[in-house]
Protein backbone atom coordinates (compact mmCIF):
# COMPACT_ATOMS: atom_id res chain seq x y z
CA UNK A 1 0.00 0.00 0.00
CA UNK A 2 1.36 3.48 -1.05
CA UNK A 3 1.59 6.20 1.24
CA UNK A 4 -1.33 8.28 -0.57
CA UNK A 5 -3.17 4.68 0.26
CA UNK A 6 -2.28 4.44 3.48
CA UNK A 7 -3.35 8.14 4.30
CA UNK A 8 -6.50 8.20 2.10
CA UNK A 9 -7.21 4.85 3.97
CA UNK A 10 -6.72 6.54 7.22
CA UNK A 11 -8.56 10.08 6.62
CA UNK A 12 -11.11 7.78 5.48
CA UNK A 13 -11.65 5.94 8.76
CA UNK A 14 -11.62 9.25 11.04
CA UNK A 15 -14.21 11.14 8.76
CA UNK A 16 -16.37 7.78 9.11
CA UNK A 17 -15.77 7.47 12.89
CA UNK A 18 -14.73 3.93 13.12
CA UNK A 19 -10.65 5.00 13.50
CA UNK A 20 -9.33 2.73 16.49
CA UNK A 21 -7.58 4.79 19.44
CA UNK A 22 -3.61 3.77 17.78
CA UNK A 23 -5.26 4.71 14.27
CA UNK A 24 -6.08 8.57 15.25
CA UNK A 25 -2.96 8.87 17.40
CA UNK A 26 -1.24 7.54 14.09
CA UNK A 27 -3.24 10.41 11.98
CA UNK A 28 -2.80 13.10 14.54
CA UNK A 29 1.07 12.86 14.55
CA UNK A 30 1.06 12.82 10.20
CA UNK A 31 -0.75 16.50 10.62
CA UNK A 32 1.27 17.71 12.92
CA UNK A 33 4.06 17.24 11.07
CA UNK A 34 2.94 16.91 7.19
CA UNK A 35 1.77 20.38 5.72
CA UNK A 36 0.53 18.64 2.56
CA UNK A 37 -1.41 15.49 4.63
CA UNK A 38 -3.28 18.89 6.76
CA UNK A 39 -3.97 20.32 2.90
CA UNK A 40 -5.23 17.18 1.62
CA UNK A 41 -7.11 16.26 4.96
CA UNK A 42 -9.00 19.80 4.52
CA UNK A 43 -9.93 18.95 0.93
CA UNK A 44 -11.39 15.23 2.14
CA UNK A 45 -13.10 17.36 5.33
CA UNK A 46 -14.90 19.56 2.85
CA UNK A 47 -16.01 16.45 0.21
CA UNK A 48 -17.33 14.62 3.76
CA UNK A 49 -19.75 17.37 4.64
CA UNK A 50 -21.03 17.89 1.15
CA UNK A 51 -21.85 14.26 0.86
CA UNK A 52 -23.05 14.29 4.37
CA UNK A 53 -24.99 17.03 3.74
CA UNK A 54 -26.52 15.63 0.54
CA UNK A 55 -27.33 12.45 1.77
CA UNK A 56 -29.14 13.41 4.79
CA UNK A 57 -26.76 12.25 7.93
CA UNK A 58 -25.03 14.28 10.48
CA UNK A 59 -22.64 16.72 9.61
CA UNK A 60 -18.91 15.72 10.69
CA UNK A 61 -18.36 12.88 13.50
CA UNK A 62 -17.16 14.36 16.54
CA UNK A 63 -13.51 13.81 16.64
CA UNK A 64 -11.49 15.69 15.14
CA UNK A 65 -7.51 15.55 14.81
CA UNK A 66 -6.36 19.06 14.93
CA UNK A 67 -7.16 22.90 15.36
CA UNK A 68 -6.01 25.82 13.55
CA UNK A 69 -3.86 26.39 16.49
CA UNK A 70 -2.00 22.91 16.23
CA UNK A 71 -0.60 23.82 13.22
CA UNK A 72 1.41 26.78 11.51
CA UNK A 73 1.16 28.36 7.93
CA UNK A 74 3.59 27.39 5.37
CA UNK A 75 3.81 28.95 2.22
CA UNK A 76 4.50 27.48 -1.50
CA UNK A 77 3.30 24.09 0.24
CA UNK A 78 2.65 20.95 -2.57
CA UNK A 79 -0.68 19.70 -1.50
CA UNK A 80 -1.57 16.08 -1.47
CA UNK A 81 -2.49 14.67 -4.60
CA UNK A 82 -6.35 14.71 -5.10
CA UNK A 83 -5.97 12.69 -8.85
CA UNK A 84 -8.86 10.46 -7.91
CA UNK A 85 -10.96 12.66 -5.68
CA UNK A 86 -14.83 12.90 -6.93
CA UNK A 87 -14.81 16.86 -8.74
CA UNK A 88 -17.50 19.08 -7.37
CA UNK A 89 -19.40 22.19 -8.36
CA UNK A 90 -17.71 25.73 -6.41
CA UNK A 91 -21.15 26.54 -4.83
CA UNK A 92 -20.95 22.82 -3.15
CA UNK A 93 -17.12 23.27 -1.61
CA UNK A 94 -17.99 26.87 -0.91
CA UNK A 95 -20.93 25.11 1.68
CA UNK A 96 -18.33 22.59 2.74
CA UNK A 97 -15.57 25.28 3.15
CA UNK A 98 -18.17 27.54 5.42
CA UNK A 99 -18.52 24.51 7.53
CA UNK A 100 -15.01 23.92 7.99
CA UNK A 101 -14.41 27.37 8.93
CA UNK A 102 -17.43 26.97 11.73
CA UNK A 103 -15.67 23.61 12.84
CA UNK A 104 -12.20 25.92 12.96
CA UNK A 105 -13.47 28.71 15.26
CA UNK A 106 -14.72 26.16 17.36
CA UNK A 107 -11.35 24.40 18.49
CA UNK A 108 -9.61 27.44 18.40
CA UNK A 109 -12.03 28.83 20.93
CA UNK A 110 -11.50 25.54 22.92
CA UNK A 111 -7.69 26.28 22.77
CA UNK A 112 -5.54 27.32 25.57
CA UNK A 113 -1.54 28.50 25.66
CA UNK A 114 0.90 27.70 28.04
CA UNK A 115 2.91 30.04 29.58
CA UNK A 116 5.32 30.36 27.21
CA UNK A 117 2.95 31.87 25.15
CA UNK A 118 2.50 28.46 22.47
CA UNK A 119 -0.57 27.49 21.53
CA UNK A 120 -1.66 24.37 22.71
CA UNK A 121 -4.93 22.29 21.65
CA UNK A 122 -7.52 21.49 24.38
CA UNK A 123 -7.99 18.37 23.63
CA UNK A 124 -10.58 15.84 24.82
CA UNK A 125 -7.49 14.14 26.92
CA UNK A 126 -4.27 11.53 25.99
CA UNK A 127 -4.78 7.98 25.58
CA UNK A 128 -3.42 6.07 28.44
CA UNK A 129 -3.86 2.21 29.24
CA UNK A 130 -3.36 0.90 32.65
CA UNK A 131 -0.42 -1.39 33.68
CA UNK A 132 -0.86 -1.21 37.42
CA UNK A 133 -2.64 0.38 40.45
CA UNK A 134 -2.72 0.66 43.90
CA UNK A 135 -5.62 2.78 45.97
CA UNK A 136 -6.63 4.22 42.31
CA UNK A 137 -9.64 4.03 40.60
CA UNK A 138 -8.29 2.74 37.69
CA UNK A 139 -8.04 -1.55 37.29
CA UNK A 140 -5.33 -2.73 35.31
CA UNK A 141 -5.95 -3.33 31.69
CA UNK A 142 -8.14 -0.36 31.66
CA UNK A 143 -8.01 2.19 28.48
CA UNK A 144 -8.96 5.79 29.65
CA UNK A 145 -8.93 9.40 27.63
CA UNK A 146 -6.80 11.78 30.53
CA UNK A 147 -5.99 15.47 30.34
CA UNK A 148 -5.07 15.92 33.98
CA UNK A 149 -4.31 13.16 36.95
CA UNK A 150 -3.72 13.77 40.61
CA UNK A 151 -3.56 11.00 42.70
CA UNK A 152 -2.67 11.43 47.02
CA UNK A 153 -1.83 8.16 47.54
CA UNK A 154 -0.51 4.82 46.14
CA UNK A 155 1.05 4.02 42.76
CA UNK A 156 0.41 4.42 39.55
CA UNK A 157 1.85 2.87 36.63
CA UNK A 158 0.49 3.41 32.51
CA UNK A 159 1.34 3.16 28.92
CA UNK A 160 0.49 6.44 27.34
CA UNK A 161 -0.56 5.86 23.43
CA UNK A 162 2.88 7.08 22.16
CA UNK A 163 4.35 4.36 23.75
CA UNK A 164 5.99 6.40 27.03
CA UNK A 165 5.55 4.29 30.18
CA UNK A 166 5.25 6.29 33.15
CA UNK A 167 5.00 5.28 36.73
CA UNK A 168 4.51 7.27 39.87
CA UNK A 169 3.75 6.93 43.29
CA UNK A 170 1.60 9.73 45.24
CA UNK A 171 0.92 12.28 45.91
CA UNK A 172 1.18 13.42 42.09
CA UNK A 173 -0.02 16.27 40.16
CA UNK A 174 0.45 16.22 36.44
CA UNK A 175 -1.52 17.28 32.77
CA UNK A 176 -1.45 15.75 29.60
CA UNK A 177 -0.36 18.19 26.92
CA UNK A 178 -0.15 15.68 24.41
CA UNK A 179 0.89 12.11 23.81
CA UNK A 180 4.39 13.29 23.50
CA UNK A 181 4.20 15.74 26.37
CA UNK A 182 3.54 16.03 29.86
CA UNK A 183 3.78 18.64 32.74
CA UNK A 184 4.56 17.70 36.07
CA UNK A 185 2.60 20.31 38.49
CA UNK A 186 4.12 18.14 41.71
CA UNK A 187 5.31 14.98 43.17
CA UNK A 188 7.40 12.22 41.28
CA UNK A 189 7.79 10.19 38.40
CA UNK A 190 9.63 7.65 36.38
CA UNK A 191 9.52 7.88 32.16
CA UNK A 192 10.63 4.74 30.19
CA UNK A 193 10.53 5.93 26.78
CA UNK A 194 12.06 2.63 25.25
CA UNK A 195 12.49 2.82 21.47
CA UNK A 196 8.97 3.96 20.28
CA UNK A 197 9.00 7.33 22.33
CA UNK A 198 12.20 9.21 21.97
CA UNK A 199 11.81 13.05 22.30
CA UNK A 200 9.20 12.58 24.71
CA UNK A 201 9.21 15.50 26.98
CA UNK A 202 8.36 16.31 31.04
CA UNK A 203 8.27 19.86 31.50
CA UNK A 204 8.13 21.61 35.06
CA UNK A 205 7.99 25.27 36.04
CA UNK A 206 11.73 25.37 36.09
CA UNK A 207 12.68 22.69 33.14
CA UNK A 208 11.84 21.11 30.38
CA UNK A 209 13.50 17.39 30.67
CA UNK A 210 14.12 15.63 26.38
CA UNK A 211 14.68 12.51 26.32
CA UNK A 212 16.77 10.90 23.90
CA UNK A 213 15.53 7.24 24.39
CA UNK A 214 15.98 6.14 28.00
CA UNK A 215 14.79 6.12 31.34
CA UNK A 216 14.72 8.62 33.50
CA UNK A 217 12.82 10.45 36.66
CA UNK A 218 11.92 14.12 37.83
CA UNK A 219 10.66 15.64 40.87
CA UNK A 220 8.96 18.84 42.10
CA UNK A 221 8.83 19.18 45.29
CA UNK A 222 6.84 21.29 47.64
CA UNK A 223 9.39 23.99 47.02
CA UNK A 224 8.90 24.12 43.27
CA UNK A 225 12.64 22.69 42.87
CA UNK A 226 12.85 20.04 39.94
CA UNK A 227 15.33 17.12 40.44
CA UNK A 228 15.81 14.70 37.55
CA UNK A 229 18.36 11.56 37.11
CA UNK A 230 18.88 9.48 34.67
CA UNK A 231 18.62 5.28 34.96
CA UNK A 232 19.91 4.94 31.61
CA UNK A 233 20.41 6.72 28.17
CA UNK A 234 20.58 10.53 27.84
CA UNK A 235 18.35 13.35 28.40
CA UNK A 236 18.76 17.14 27.50
CA UNK A 237 17.49 19.56 30.21
CA UNK A 238 16.51 22.86 29.13
CA UNK A 239 14.94 26.07 30.78
CA UNK A 240 11.17 26.10 30.98
CA UNK A 241 8.92 28.36 28.71
CA UNK A 242 11.87 28.96 26.10
CA UNK A 243 12.69 26.90 22.83
CA UNK A 244 14.93 24.44 23.10
CA UNK A 245 17.69 25.80 21.62
CA UNK A 246 21.49 25.64 22.32
CA UNK A 247 21.38 28.57 24.65
CA UNK A 248 18.10 27.10 26.22
CA UNK A 249 19.84 23.93 27.10
CA UNK A 250 21.01 23.57 30.75
CA UNK A 251 22.72 20.50 30.46
CA UNK A 252 23.06 17.07 28.71
CA UNK A 253 23.17 14.06 31.36
CA UNK A 254 23.32 10.32 31.19
CA UNK A 255 23.01 7.54 33.46
CA UNK A 256 23.94 8.07 36.72
CA UNK A 257 23.76 11.75 36.17
CA UNK A 258 21.13 13.89 38.63
CA UNK A 259 20.40 17.09 38.62
CA UNK A 260 18.33 20.00 40.69
CA UNK A 261 17.02 23.29 39.08
CA UNK A 262 15.65 25.80 41.73
CA UNK A 263 12.21 26.72 41.04
CA UNK A 264 13.41 30.83 41.47
CA UNK A 265 16.29 31.24 38.85
CA UNK A 266 16.60 27.88 36.94
CA UNK A 267 19.84 27.46 38.24
CA UNK A 268 21.24 24.07 38.06
CA UNK A 269 23.54 21.62 40.43
CA UNK A 270 24.75 18.50 40.95
CA UNK A 271 22.39 16.63 43.28
CA UNK A 272 25.21 14.39 45.15
CA UNK A 273 22.85 12.16 46.55
CA UNK A 274 19.24 10.83 45.80
CA UNK A 275 16.94 7.67 47.22
CA UNK A 276 15.11 5.51 44.88
CA UNK A 277 12.60 2.39 45.32
CA UNK A 278 14.07 -0.40 45.00
CA UNK A 279 11.33 -2.64 43.54
CA UNK A 280 11.94 -1.49 39.79
CA UNK A 281 14.87 1.46 40.63
CA UNK A 282 12.15 4.45 40.28
CA UNK A 283 12.14 8.02 41.61
CA UNK A 284 10.46 7.50 45.52
CA UNK A 285 7.12 9.56 45.71
CA UNK A 286 6.85 12.34 47.97
CA UNK A 287 5.08 10.25 50.83
CA UNK A 288 7.80 7.89 50.73
CA UNK A 289 9.78 7.84 53.71
CA UNK A 290 13.62 8.28 53.22
CA UNK A 291 16.56 6.01 55.02
CA UNK A 292 16.19 5.62 58.20
CA UNK A 293 19.74 5.59 58.48
CA UNK A 294 21.33 7.58 55.75
CA UNK A 295 20.82 11.17 55.53
CA UNK A 296 23.22 12.16 52.77
CA UNK A 297 26.01 10.87 50.73
CA UNK A 298 28.78 14.06 49.54
CA UNK A 299 32.06 14.38 48.48
CA UNK A 300 34.47 16.93 47.29
CA UNK A 301 34.67 16.54 43.60
CA UNK A 302 35.01 20.32 42.38
CA UNK A 303 34.69 19.72 38.34
CA UNK A 304 32.34 21.60 35.82
CA UNK A 305 29.52 19.99 34.31
CA UNK A 306 30.25 16.79 36.28
CA UNK A 307 26.87 15.53 37.69
CA UNK A 308 27.29 12.01 38.71
CA UNK A 309 24.68 11.12 42.21
CA UNK A 310 25.22 8.32 44.58
CA UNK A 311 21.65 6.72 44.73
CA UNK A 312 20.27 4.86 47.86
CA UNK A 313 18.17 2.29 47.63
CA UNK A 314 16.30 1.67 51.71
CA UNK A 315 16.78 -1.96 52.29
CA UNK A 316 17.87 -2.79 49.16
CA UNK A 317 20.65 -4.81 49.50
CA UNK A 318 19.69 -8.22 48.42
CA UNK A 319 20.97 -10.91 45.35
CA UNK A 320 21.23 -8.41 42.19
CA UNK A 321 20.98 -4.60 44.59
CA UNK A 322 22.59 -1.80 42.25
CA UNK A 323 26.10 -1.35 42.89
CA UNK A 324 26.22 1.71 40.21
CA UNK A 325 24.03 3.41 37.72
CA UNK A 326 27.09 3.09 35.27
CA UNK A 327 28.03 5.32 32.62
CA UNK A 328 27.21 5.70 29.00
CA UNK A 329 27.24 2.12 27.83
CA UNK A 330 28.79 -0.26 30.65
CA UNK A 331 26.75 -2.93 31.67
CA UNK A 332 24.98 -2.46 34.51
CA UNK A 333 26.34 -3.57 37.91
CA UNK A 334 24.96 -5.70 40.55
CA UNK A 335 25.43 -7.38 44.13
CA UNK A 336 25.55 -10.76 43.28
CA UNK A 337 26.69 -14.05 46.46
CA UNK A 338 29.93 -15.45 45.42
CA UNK A 339 29.24 -19.22 43.01
CA UNK A 340 27.21 -22.03 44.99
CA UNK A 341 26.90 -19.71 48.49
CA UNK A 342 23.68 -17.83 49.61
CA UNK A 343 23.54 -14.22 49.76
CA UNK A 344 25.03 -13.28 53.42
CA UNK A 345 22.20 -12.70 55.75
CA UNK A 346 24.62 -10.08 57.95
CA UNK A 347 23.98 -7.97 54.70
CA UNK A 348 20.56 -8.55 53.60
CA UNK A 349 18.19 -5.71 53.95
CA UNK A 350 20.62 -2.97 54.72
CA UNK A 351 20.84 0.52 52.55
CA UNK A 352 22.86 0.05 49.73
CA UNK A 353 24.52 3.05 47.91
CA UNK A 354 25.36 3.10 44.33
CA UNK A 355 28.92 4.67 43.60
CA UNK A 356 30.92 5.14 40.58
CA UNK A 357 33.86 4.52 38.82
CA UNK A 358 37.12 6.90 38.74
CA UNK A 359 37.18 7.59 34.99
CA UNK A 360 34.06 9.27 35.13
CA UNK A 361 35.98 12.20 36.46
CA UNK A 362 39.45 13.46 35.58
CA UNK A 363 40.60 13.35 38.93
CA UNK A 364 41.05 10.86 41.94
CA UNK A 365 38.09 10.13 43.37
CA UNK A 366 37.83 11.87 46.89
CA UNK A 367 36.75 10.80 50.52
CA UNK A 368 33.42 10.06 50.61
CA UNK A 369 31.29 11.62 53.72
CA UNK A 370 28.00 9.65 55.01
CA UNK A 371 25.69 11.38 57.32
CA UNK A 372 23.81 8.81 59.12
CA UNK A 373 20.64 9.69 61.33
CA UNK A 374 21.12 6.73 64.01
CA UNK A 375 23.87 4.15 65.60
CA UNK A 376 24.48 1.81 63.02
CA UNK A 377 27.07 -1.02 60.89
CA UNK A 378 28.72 0.88 57.65
CA UNK A 379 30.03 -1.91 55.40
CA UNK A 380 32.81 -1.64 52.87
CA UNK A 381 33.16 -3.66 49.87
CA UNK A 382 36.65 -3.75 48.85
CA UNK A 383 38.08 -5.04 45.34
CA UNK A 384 40.06 -7.89 46.69
CA UNK A 385 42.79 -8.05 44.39
CA UNK A 386 43.65 -4.51 45.98
CA UNK A 387 45.88 -4.22 49.24
CA UNK A 388 43.58 -2.79 51.70
CA UNK A 389 44.72 1.05 52.40
CA UNK A 390 45.39 2.64 55.77
CA UNK A 391 41.90 3.69 56.13
CA UNK A 392 40.66 0.80 55.69
CA UNK A 393 42.47 -1.41 57.62
CA UNK A 394 42.58 1.44 60.62
CA UNK A 395 38.73 2.11 60.76
CA UNK A 396 37.15 -0.94 60.35
CA UNK A 397 37.69 -5.17 60.07
CA UNK A 398 37.40 -7.66 57.43
CA UNK A 399 34.23 -9.76 58.25
CA UNK A 400 35.57 -12.57 56.01
CA UNK A 401 32.26 -12.05 54.17
CA UNK A 402 33.02 -12.18 49.80
CA UNK A 403 30.49 -10.62 47.44
CA UNK A 404 30.59 -10.30 43.45
CA UNK A 405 30.04 -7.56 41.62
CA UNK A 406 29.12 -7.44 37.71
CA UNK A 407 28.88 -8.59 35.32
CA UNK A 408 31.38 -5.95 33.73
CA UNK A 409 32.16 -5.55 30.40
CA UNK A 410 35.10 -6.78 28.99
CA UNK A 411 38.44 -4.22 27.81
CA UNK A 412 38.34 -1.92 30.62
CA UNK A 413 40.74 -0.93 33.04
CA UNK A 414 39.02 -2.29 36.35
CA UNK A 415 38.66 -5.91 34.35
CA UNK A 416 41.98 -6.37 32.94
CA UNK A 417 43.48 -9.74 32.98
CA UNK A 418 40.07 -11.42 34.21
CA UNK A 419 38.85 -14.41 33.19
CA UNK A 420 35.32 -14.85 31.82
CA UNK A 421 33.20 -17.65 33.38
CA UNK A 422 31.58 -20.33 31.39
CA UNK A 423 28.08 -17.75 30.57
CA UNK A 424 31.14 -15.34 28.94
CA UNK A 425 30.32 -12.78 31.97
CA UNK A 426 33.04 -11.15 34.15
CA UNK A 427 32.56 -10.52 37.74
CA UNK A 428 34.99 -8.85 40.32
CA UNK A 429 35.72 -9.89 43.64
CA UNK A 430 35.17 -8.28 46.68
CA UNK A 431 35.64 -8.19 50.68
CA UNK A 432 33.26 -7.16 53.14
CA UNK A 433 34.83 -5.11 55.78
CA UNK A 434 32.96 -3.40 58.76
CA UNK A 435 32.65 -0.32 61.01
CA UNK A 436 29.87 -0.11 63.49
CA UNK A 437 29.04 3.61 64.55
CA UNK A 438 27.22 3.95 68.19
CA UNK A 439 25.79 7.27 67.31
CA UNK A 440 24.51 9.51 64.71
CA UNK A 441 26.95 12.02 62.95
CA UNK A 442 29.35 11.82 59.75
CA UNK A 443 31.72 9.27 58.84
CA UNK A 444 34.50 9.90 56.32
CA UNK A 445 35.49 7.46 54.18
CA UNK A 446 39.03 7.44 52.55
CA UNK A 447 39.58 7.81 48.69
CA UNK A 448 39.35 4.30 46.73
CA UNK A 449 42.98 2.41 45.98
CA UNK A 450 44.75 3.86 42.90
CA UNK A 451 44.00 2.93 39.60
CA UNK A 452 46.15 2.22 36.23
CA UNK A 453 47.28 -0.20 34.08
CA UNK A 454 49.18 -1.59 36.96
CA UNK A 455 46.51 -1.42 39.58
CA UNK A 456 42.75 -2.30 37.75
CA UNK A 457 40.93 -2.02 40.92
CA UNK A 458 37.02 -1.26 40.98
CA UNK A 459 35.58 1.49 43.25
CA UNK A 460 34.42 -0.06 46.69
CA UNK A 461 30.61 -0.10 47.31
CA UNK A 462 28.53 0.84 50.13
CA UNK A 463 26.28 -0.50 52.49
CA UNK A 464 24.52 0.61 55.69
CA UNK A 465 22.43 -1.00 58.47
CA UNK A 466 20.53 0.18 61.89
CA UNK A 467 22.20 -1.61 64.90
Amino acid sequence: MSEEESFERLCHAVLEGNASEVELEQFRQLLRHSAAARKAYEQQVKIHALLSWQQGRAALPAPVVLSPADVQTQPNVIPFPLDRLIPLRRTALAIAAALVMIMGFAFWYLSSHNHAGVPIVAQKGVSVEILSASESPYAVGQRVSLERLGITSGSLRFRISSGAVVEMDGPVTLEFVDSMRLRLLRGSVTTDVGTEAKGFVVETASAQVLDLGTRFGVTVGDEGNTDVLVFQGEVEVYRAGRPRTRESRLASLYEGDAVRMTARDARIQRLQALALRGDRLAIRGLNAPASSVISNVTDNIKQANFYRCYTIVPGGMTEGAPASLVHRGHRKLTWQAQPGQPFPAELQGADVIGTFQGEVIRQPLADINLDLARPCAVYVLYDSRAEPLDWLRRDFQDTGLRLRSGPWRPNLVETKNLTPNADGDIYIVHSVWRRDVPDAGQVTLGAPAPKSEEQPYAMYGLAVKAL
